[in-house]
């Protein structure tokens, strides 16, 4: 094919589009390249066409977006293609005469960012932050009866019911001024951003899209609620097209549904124009997990789900400018890291000379950076790269397993350094992605991606006990990485065997104990709880612990204890105020504290190849941590294991298991609570008594030979607290107990390693064990379970 790029005026590339029977998106149209060029740093440069022969093939509007060091040439949501051949031979044909051209015609464009369908060796990530890849659009011309029963249920009654609040009144308010847009509408903005952790600009940049693009093309929505505004949506509406560009909710809005009408009021408004299809604009997908907590909104309008739309990619024009300009970046967020740094040294005020060393060490390790050593790799090991995404105890356990067993040592990639994986001889590299990567896992993916390219040699084996990472590892194993090994089972499963209710169906099938339970399910409303045939008190839990997270209520809890119908009530009212639609687990409860943790890995052949049981004596009394047990005796508890094993068969469920369980006193039989699809962050207990975690992964998932664990050889106490003092704490014939275990030497700290050779870990493991002490002052000596089961 010929290809030739020629450039056009306004109105030569809107017939050309609209004579091939395709629509211009806003964000292509000559009224936002007027607006483009009203902002900073921002210059309309060229409408262009791209022609194959005499055909014109693609079409496209290119906006300059230029910083001090680096121009970028961005045809957002373009180019418009203008035939239906578009295969990855004919995109990639076209970046290739845009390419040139552009050289010729605009030399100092270093980057030129397109969006397209196919992947390309071409293409890079693009350096904006924020863009999506999947969406959701609805057929405006349908009917609204039609547009309704396209929803899921939940929307479709959300609507309904926000329709029937005589209170919500959903409104035009294109027109206001903005002085009230920067203090009524940009105000729930802001308290969007604080509640989904995402920058804002300022008002004027919102306001200034709605005055220059104007009414026609741009509009204001607000729905109120007794006349103040608790919900608005910014929407543009062109070539047939209405976007929904900004939106934003109050607290009080989600709790009246308020964000239901607003979509609705808006497609509702729309259609009555003219309009023909409705987009959302973005949901979350491999490439943008940081918009993951907007699909369960969006899929409520769409139950058959979500389409792909071609995502943004950048051609490098000037790879020399493209690397000088990360350089300055890097050298930027250095200089800020140092500042950070030096004013927490200034800030910190030592109250002994102990503290005053440790000051001193911290910034001493933090000003000098991290220093990647190059380790020594035994012959024999297998090549294996261990990546831990986790800064807790439980990220230098599973290091300190890959270490005991083979003498790997481990790369970190985690949000910051805590003293649990700092200055370790066994973790031979941190990488830091900053605190966003608390809760923007893509963070923490990308720097894997970046580690499997940098060791194409080695198998790369994430490792972390975080839920949320889990889940983002599982869902997004295909895109991390040829050398990267998941070793968790598919998103599918993990949901199963998670949500609380159908794991108590599993073991139902299985044939294992479970509280009794019922569903209370706030789908359709507060649910009724007449007849609800339990005995009081009762244990009452969400059945998916993602989805409650998100709920915003006063003295939220993981779970609840339920001591009479009024508490029962009571509790169910606050929920519904507060906007919950999930199920919660009314349960039974077991008395006693005789709680048990089981560690089970299934092979991929389906057999039992690590089994380990053990009674938990402490738990950590933190609100944080509450539910973590800090003192475990490793024991025999064979019925223990062979129950759990019975569930994961049931689901044939493969990988580790962490199941937590109670012995019921009246009866002497194991129940179990629920099952955690990951090793548990006191794995260590199994590693310590002779089955290794990290040989499992590696017999199973790389050599596919699975290793049988050996049957364990004795009890051991694994603590995270000093011996004498859990003696102490305990009294009694536990801790005679803990005593004579001590005394045989079959204890385990995951901290305290005689194969750690750095002499600050080894002096943090003692003092972190001492200080974590505090934690019990004024605390009960007797394990609490009513908290946590």
């Amino acid at each position: 094919m010929t290809l030739s790029v020629r450039a056009c005026t306004a109105a030569e590339f809107l017939d050309t589009v609209h004579q091939a029977g395709k629509t211009v998106p806003v964000e292509q149209s000559p009224e936002w390249a007027q607006y483009d060029s009203v902002l900073p740093g921002r210059e309309h440069w060229r409408y262009l066409v791209v022609d194959d022969g005499d055909t014109p093939m693609a079409a496209l509007s290119l906006t300059s977006f230029a910083g001090r060091f680096l121009e970028q040439l961005w045809a957002k949501h373009g180019p418009i293609w203008l035939d239906d051949d578009r295969n990855p031979q004919r995109e990639r044909a076209l970046r290739d005469a845009l390419s040139s051209y552009i050289k010729q015609e605009r030399p100092n464009a270093a980057v030129l960012r397109l969006h397209t369908v196919h992947p390309g060796d071409d293409l890079v990530d693009p350096l904006i932050a924020i863009f999506y890849d999947r969406t959701i659009v609805l057929d405006l011309t349908k009917s609204e009866d039609e547009l309704l029963s396209g929803m899921s249920q939940s929307g479709r009654r959300n609507i309904r019911k926000a329709l029937k609040n005589d209170e919500l009144v959903f409104t035009d308010d294109t027109d206001i001024s903005e002085q009230e847009f920067a203090d009524v509408i940009y105000p729930i903005f802001e308290e969007t951003g604080r509640r989904g952790d995402f920058v804002l600009r300022p008002p004027a940049f919102y306001y200034e899209m709605l005055r220059q693009l104007g009414p026609q093309i741009c509009r204001l929505y607000t729905v109120r609620h007794r006349g103040k505004v608790v919900s608005w949506a910014l929407v543009t509406v062109y070539d047939g097209e209405v976007d929904y560009y900004f939106a934003a909710s109050s607290a009080e809005a989600r709790k009246l549904l308020a964000a239901y009408l607003m979509a609705w009021g808006t497609m509702r408004a729309t259609k009555a124009e003219g309009a023909t299809y409705f987009d959302f604009l973005g949901c979350g997908s491999d490439r943008s997990p940081y918009l993951d907590t907007l699909n369960e909104f969006k899929l409520a309008f769409a139950k058959k789900g979500m389409i792909d739309a071609p995502g943004p990619w950048d051609v490098v024009l000037r790879p020399n400018v493209l690397r000088a300009y990360h350089a300055q970046r890097k050298a930027i967020a250095g200089v800020g890291r140092a500042k950070q740094t030096a004013r927490a040294i200034v800030g910190g005020v030592p109250r002994s000379k102990s503290d005053a060393v440790a000051l001193a060490d911290t910034a001493a390790g933090k000003l000098a950076g991290a220093v990647t050593r190059a380790p020594q790799v035994p012959a024999d090991a297998p090549k294996v790269l261990p990546v831990i995404l986790d800064f807790t105890l439980s990220g230098y356990a599973l290091a300190r397993a890959f270490h005991e067993r083979y003498g790997l040592t481990s790369a970190a990639v985690v949000p910051f350094t805590t003293g649990a994986i700092a200055d370790s001889s066994i973790i031979h590299e941190v990488r830091e992605v900053g605190p966003e990567g608390v809760h923007n896992y893509d963070l923490v993916l990308k720097q894997l991606r970046k580690l499997a390219t940098e060791n194409p040699q080695l198998t790369v084996i994430p490792l972390t006990n975080h839920d949320g990472l889990v889940q983002a590892l599982s869902a997004k194993r295909t895109t991390l990485g040829k050398n990267v090994v998941v070793p968790h089972e598919s998103p599918e499963m993990l949901q199963r065997v998670s949500d609380k209710h159908e794991f108590n169906e599993l073991c139902a099938a299985a044939g294992v104990a479970t509280p009794r339970t019922v569903v209370l399910d706030f789908a359709d409303g507060r649910p009724a709880t007449d007849g609800l045939d339990l005995p009081w008190p009762l244990i009452v839990k969400p059945a998916d612990s993602g989805h409650f997270a998100a709920l915003r209520m006063p003295g939220k809890k993981k779970l609840y204890q339920v001591g009479d119908q009024r508490q029962l009530d009571e509790l169910l009212d606050q929920l519904q105020a507060a906007g919950y639609d999930g199920r919660l687990l009314a349960q039974e409860f077991i008395p006693g504290t005789d709680l048990l943790s089981v560690t089970l890995y299934r092979a991929q052949d389906g057999r039992i190849t690590l089994a380990r049981a053990s009674e938990v004596l402490m738990q950590d009394p933190r609100p944080a941590y509450l539910g973590i047990p800090d003192v475990q005796v490793v024991a025999p508890l064979e019925d223990a294991i062979e129950q759990g094993s019975k569930v994961l068969a049931e689901a044939d469920y493969h990988g580790f298991a962490n199941l937590d369980a109670i012995r019921d006193p009246r009866d002497g039989k194991v129940v179990f609570f629920e099952i955690n699809p990951r090793y548990g962050r006191n794995c260590y207990y199994a590693t310590a008594s002779g089955a290794n975690v990290a040989e499992q992964l590696v017999a199973d998932l790389i050599d596919e030979k699975p290793v049988v664990a050996p049957d364990l050889d004795g009890e051991l106490l694994y603590t995270t607290l000093p011996v004498k003092f859990v003696a102490q704490t305990l009294g009694g014939a536990v801790a005679d107990r803990v005593r004579r275990i001590a005394q045989t030497g079959r204890v385990a700290d995951p901290l305290q390693y005689a194969g750690e050779r750095n002499p600050k870990h080894r002096a943090y493991a003692k003092l972190a064990a001492l200080h974590h002490r505090k934690a019990y002052q004024g605390q009960s000596v007797t394990l609490n379970v009513d908290d946590v089961r």
